[in-house]
């Protein structure tokens, strides 16, 4: 559909190329995060910060890219900030309309593409002079003036991007050690989309100030690229203050179990040594070894018992 095809391709970058590029990543982030090869005594915190690492030097190379060899704005074609006015944009139109002007290049001998990239000149001028074409340019891009006269589909566009990126978390944080990142990045997103409503629907810029060079749809395009990098962080933060407790306490069990063991054997062997007692009268030098073993056995019981939680004091009792 007409929808899913200009959403998926935009100004800055691809949203096609960034699922696909950041399901790739994931393979040796997990290989970072879980091999002993890489973090050899098994510190989450510094497994987490090495991935961490990766994943910002990979993003940071790829955004930049795609910032370097982003298609054109009709700002960028007049040479002018999204911010300029009418006077601004008529003088910018007049430097560069000389520079790619037919007559010009014909008599430079550059005629190559000269009407082409004049006409796409002049068509730049007549939308940013327009008020209503320039909002409507502003907000939505090249999208909202291909469909201004059909809003399903511009706002279908706009949705494609919410209901790829809800799947992909959803599926992405179901594992229970990163189970905590499915509320972030459901969180993040919203806060993206109530963003981009602001800005579209609203009108209302609240990043005005944060990259002006860019027209208000780029600046989104931008935030929908770096959105893959947060669910990614939030995934390595999730794992990295995962404790499994389960299994934790199925471990303390197994030793509560064993120490319960060893404080059995202690307290059947003292009891088989009382009754094994004999008084015998004016022996009393017979009888100090027995007392001096049972002294020892109970001894032995009573520290079994200190060390288990909550029974201190108990042989005693």
């Amino acid at each position: 559909p007409a929808s899913a095809q200009f959403a998926m391709g935009g100004a800055i970058g691809n949203e096609g190329f960034d699922i696909v590029f950041y399901l790739a990543l994931m393979v040796p982030l997990e290989y970072l995060l879980t091999s002993r090869r890489v973090v050899a005594d098994g510190n989450r915190r510094k497994a987490a910060m090495i991935a961490g690492g990766v994943l910002a030097a990979v993003s940071a190379v790829k955004l930049g890219l795609e910032m370097a060899h982003k298609a054109p704005s009709y700002y960028d074609k007049l040479e002018v900030m999204p911010t300029a006015n009418h006077a601004e944009i008529k003088k910018g139109y007049r430097a560069a309309a000389q520079k790619v002007h037919p007559d010009k290049l014909q008599a430079a001998g550059e005629d190559e593409d000269g009407d082409e990239a004049f006409v796409e000149l002049k068509k730049a001028y007549d939308v940013l002079t327009d008020s209503a074409l320039r909002d409507l340019y502003q907000k939505f891009g090249p999208d909202g003036l291909e469909y201004q006269t059909d809003t399903s589909k511009l706002m279908a566009g706009l949705g494609f991007f919410y209901v790829v990126w809800i799947t992909v978390a959803y599926l992405l944080t179901r594992r229970k050690s990163v189970g905590a990142a499915q509320t972030w990045t459901f969180t993040g997103l919203l806060a993206l989309g109530i963003f981009e409503y602001q800005a579209s629907i609203v009108g209302v810029d609240f990043a005005e100030e944060f990259l002006p060079q860019l027209a208000l749809f780029e600046r989104i395009e931008l935030l929908h690229r770096l959105y893959p990098v947060y669910l990614l962080g939030a995934r390595i933060v999730a794992w990295m203050n995962y404790e499994d407790l389960e299994t934790l306490n199925a471990f303390r069990l197994q030793h509560l179990h064993a120490r319960t063991d060893k404080l059995l054997v202690a307290l059947s062997e003292l009891k088989n040594g009382l009754s094994g007692r004999r008084p015998a009268a004016g022996a009393g030098g017979a009888a100090a070894a027995p007392a001096a073993a049972q002294q020892a056995a109970a001894a032995d019981a009573q520290a079994l018992l200190d060390a288990l939680p909550g029974t201190a004091g108990a042989a005693g009792e």
